[in-house]
């Protein structure tokens, strides 16, 4: 009788532990993983939303079901291969698809088409095979780019200019700069669709006595990774008030058609030299400053920011993505978005400089190609040969010396032109651009010569004008020189 005692005994506790083996009802033997950061979508795009099975066994024959806040209805049901749309809520239906690419390795994925605000939160993903189920937990923000940015000037006690643009979220950055990029105060105010829930934003800037030549205004949004806010120009000449400094027109620096040095004497120059157009936009002779933050450790920029060198060694200076690492170029301040802008660089007896200008955005990392094509277009001094840096490079042949270059920018007309700027005549122009973004001057100094590249200041108006007819004039309220 003990060992029988003894055997139903054994036998009850055998039992016991199979039963403490078995997985409880509902729990599944794998895991449903999903990513850890939430998913960033754009209004009116798609978003995938994928959810990974650990270890990575086949999805197929399993339920998988996307849902919000509640299992049913949800975003997405697909089982037997199939979508079942009678379990799907309304929001969502047409704007689903089931992803089936890698379910072989436990990968599943939905996707939403035209993605809106309504879109953004939390998700959940739930795996089920048989009575085993498992699921995961996924964010999805969406963001609003926002429409193009309009800017309109509106008369007042000053002059004010606005600007507008709509479809953002969350709540954009709004940032106005004048000509040389620094930031001018604005009064900003937001609206919400009661329709999208998508922001319009107005930003007012009242600009005083002729303060600021050129103001920029940008909206980005600060969810996205890159500044993708668009941008607009107002032009300098709608922010001078008449009792502040007064910009002239200059007259025949359009030059001709010819993109080689004119070989002509200064009369016949001056003779065949066409007086602007009315049509063209208001001429600003303009005197750039170098931005230090953007030169390269070969380089030394003047504490005036008006002047470069060359150096023999590179400087130890902390790592700065907008610095060039490798060549030895610098960008100046000045971002040009519309308009026509003159400058002028004292070149002297440098033998080797590339001078023009360049996309804002143009690589900075190791040795950039000089093109067009890369967003750049300039003139190069090197090894006593003088080229454009067209593609392919045109070699030209000026029949003097350089010392100082003048620069033309017409961004409307989509016109870089260089001019010899002590003889007034036309080195070499590109045309039929169009620029993708804004453009800043561009320096480049070739070899260890100690002589700086000087950017000239702007003309000053005397009683006795000596400077050539074509030179861009303008009264300011301080005396300043030509280089």
């Amino acid at each position: 009788m003990a060992k029988t005692r003894c055997g139903h005994a054994l036998l009850r506790c055998t039992v016991a532990f199979l039963f403490l083996q078995l997985p409880p009802p509902g729990n599944a033997d794998f895991q449903v993983k999903g990513p850890h950061a939430p998913v960033l979508a754009l209004v009116g795009e798609d978003a995938e939303l994928s959810c990974q099975l650990v270890p990575n066994i086949s999805t197929e024959g399993m339920e998988l079901r996307w849902y919000r806040n509640q299992s049913s209805p949800a975003v997405l049901v697909h089982r037997n291969g199939e979508d079942v749309h009678q379990e799907q809520m309304v929001e969502y239906q047409g704007r689903t698809s089931f992803v089936s690419d890698h379910v072989a390795r436990g990968e599943a994925t939905l996707r939403i088409h035209n993605v809106t605000l309504f879109d953004n939160g939390t998700y959940h993903c739930l795996f089920k095979e048989g009575t085993s189920s498992n699921q995961a937990t996924l964010w999805l923000t969406v963001a609003g780019k926002g429409s193009i940015v309009q800017v309109v000037d509106d008369q007042g006690t000053g002059i004010q200019v606005k600007c507008t643009s709509a479809g953002w979220y969350p709540e954009p950055l709004v940032e106005w700069r004048d000509l040389r990029g620094q930031p001018v105060p604005a009064v900003t105010n937001f609206s919400l669709s009661a329709t999208t829930g998508l922001m319009a934003v107005v930003s007012r800037v009242t600009v005083q006595n002729g303060a600021v030549q050129g103001l920029s205004c940008s909206i980005s949004n600060p969810l996205l990774p890159e500044r993708k806010g668009a941008e607009s120009w107002l032009p300098g000449e709608c922010l001078f008030s008449p009792d502040s400094t007064v910009l002239r027109p200059v007259p025949g620096l359009q030059g001709s058609n010819s993109q080689t040095l004119l070989e002509e004497t200064e009369q016949e120059e001056t003779a065949q030299r066409p007086q602007a157009s009315s049509t063209k936009a208001e001429l600003f002779h303009v005197s750039p400053s170098l931005d230090p933050d953007t030169a390269s450790p070969k380089l030394m920029v003047s504490e005036d920011q008006k002047s470069v060198k060359r150096l023999l060694f590179d400087q130890y200076l902390l790592p700065n993505s907008k610095r060039f690492d490798q060549d030895p170029c610098v960008l100046a301040q000045e971002r040009f978005l519309a308009g026509r802008y003159y400058w002028e660089v004292e070149v002297g007896d440098r033998q080797a400089w590339i001078l023009g200008v360049c996309l804002e955005n143009i690589d900075r990392e190791g040795w950039i190609p000089k093109s067009p094509q890369h967003g750049l277009w300039a003139v190069e001094l090197y090894k006593k040969r003088f080229w454009a840096l067209s593609y392919p490079r045109t070699h030209l042949s000026p029949s003097q010396p350089l010392r100082q270059l003048g620069i033309l920018l017409d961004w409307d007309a989509g016109e870089i032109s260089f001019y010899n700027a002590t003889k007034g005549s036309l080195v070499y122009r590109f045309s039929e651009l169009s620029f993708s973004g804004p453009l800043q001057p561009f320096f480049c100094l070739w070899t260890h010569d100690p002589r700086p590249l000087t950017i000239c200041s702007v003309a000053r108006e005397t009683q006795e004008d000596t400077s050539p007819p074509w030179k861009p004039v303008l009264s300011p309220r301080g005396p300043e020189d030509f280089c």
